[in-house]
């Protein structure tokens, strides 16, 4: 199994300056490809191959021949998947137009090199390449075959991956917030499956945010904490806006509250990058502990969509649940619910969960819940309304008797005060070290 993650690579003007420099070179690349591909459509009214493209590109860039490759092979599957689109009715979907200054720079196994404490990404320059259309017209001709000198290209950045990068198969360099990050696939080995059926239901929500339902057990894992950050990186990103807009353009005082936002940005996202981590690891705890075979979770996909433009959405939403349902994670959520299950050997499946929260497991009828408790007025029970919702997905997918519940209440971990001292000292000494060198 294929899993991705990252670090962030520190600040070193040099090092920065180069990879700006090849982000600019990918974003030409990606936007010659988008230019050319749409010309050759309008000129001939047939989409040009792959290949073709990535003959035309050949040479023409100060990067990885692979690098080159994959950036064809994405602009190959982002047409794809809007040609998709397209066939089944979504006639708004667009093809790639957008040209980019800036581009990430994905990097193939071929391209990466590790050594010691270094990861090494290899690129390519070239001292007397052609633009994309000399390098069309040429390549037209009968019997052209002009070698293109080129010379090996390096970028040293320093290796703060956890893992062992032996069995690493694809990275990017993506920039966010002011900083550079590394971006790789590993491979990892999967558990083996439970071989004893039990099944799970799985609730999303933004208050809680993430309910787990057995017949006779629930985990609630609060995600107050992830709303309240959200809520005030909101104000104060607002606030730093307005201040913003009333600065001199390019003043030193515009620059400060520029990077004040981007502080505020990156500093949110890790919070919140962390908390939703910690959320879905103690969720696959409980399955594990519970010896759960499925997991079926709710998709509450498109809830947000039309919350202004349709009637019957706005009359239950005002301005501040818009806000919060714009802003919910519920997409990371499953994301990580989805490759931690299948790590543990856990099958999960997703299902629609509407009505979930107003069907009534002890009359079959429908009843709006009250509060955080869910009450039937016929037999006068009651039950928590995130453990009713998170049971009746399951019961979408398979099977489930109706008993008494016994709900565990979690709260995940904040990062400061249970990051180890010693790992936090580690990962310091590491960048500070590369800093100086």
């Amino acid at each position: 199994m294929k899993l991705t993650h990252k670090f962030k690579i520190p600040y070193k003007k040099d090092l920065y300056h180069q990879l700006k420099n090849k982000q600019l070179e990918s974003g030409k690349c990606w936007s010659d490809v988008v230019r050319y591909a749409n010309d050759h459509y309008f000129t001939f009214k047939k989409w040009i191959s792959t290949s073709e493209l990535v003959k035309m590109t050949k040479n023409t860039y100060d990067l990885h021949s692979q690098t080159v490759q994959e950036i064809v092979a994405k602009y190959d599957e982002n047409r794809t998947s809007t040609l998709t689109k397209r066939r089944n009715g979504d006639k708004n979907a667009k093809y790639p137009w957008r040209s980019k200054r800036f581009f990430s720079i994905p990097y193939k196994k071929s391209a990466i090199s590790v050594k010691d404490n270094i990861i090494i990404l290899k690129n390519s320059n070239y001292s007397n390449k052609l633009s994309l259309k000399n390098m069309v017209e040429k390549k037209k001709k009968k019997g052209w075959n002009e070698t293109v000198k080129k010379q090996k290209d390096y970028i040293e950045i320093p290796n703060l991956a956890i893992e062992n990068l032996s069995n690493i198969s694809y990275a990017e360099i993506v920039y966010k917030n002011g900083s550079y990050w590394f971006h790789y696939v590993i491979e990892v080995e999967e558990e083996a499956k439970v071989k004893r059926f039990k099944p799970a239901g799985s609730d999303l929500g933004e208050i809680h945010s993430i309910t787990l339902a057995t017949e006779d057990k629930a985990l609630v894992i609060s995600g107050r904490a992830i709303r309240s950050i959200k809520q005030r990186r909101a104000k104060l990103l607002s606030e730093l806006s307005k201040k913003i807009s009333r600065c001199k353009k390019g003043s030193r005082q515009q620059k400060k509250y520029i990077k004040a936002k981007n502080r505020l940005k990156s500093k949110s996202d890790a919070q919140i990058e962390y908390l939703i981590h910690k959320s879905t690891k103690e969720a696959i705890n409980f399955l594990v502990q519970e010896k759960v075979s499925d997991l079926v979770v709710g998709n509450p996909e498109g809830i947000e969509k039309n919350s202004k433009k349709d009637e019957n959405k706005k009359k239950k939403n005002n301005k501040t649940r818009r806000q919060q349902l714009s802003g919910w994670s519920y997409g990371e959520f499953k994301q990580q619910l989805k490759y931690k299950s299948e790590l543990k050997g856990i099958n999960i499946h997703f299902v629609n969960e509407s009505y979930t929260s107003q069907d009534c497991p002890f009359c079959g009828g429908r009843h709006k819940a009250n509060g955080r408790k869910f009450k039937c007025s016929v037999h006068n029970t009651e039950i928590h309304r995130d453990v009713n919702g998170a049971q009746n997905i399951c019961r979408k997918r398979f099977a489930m008797e109706t008993k008494s519940v016994d709900v565990l209440y979690r709260q995940p971990v904040w990062y400061r005060r249970y990051l180890t001292v010693k790992k936090r000292k580690e990962t310091s000494d590491k960048s500070i070290a590369w800093r100086k060198a």
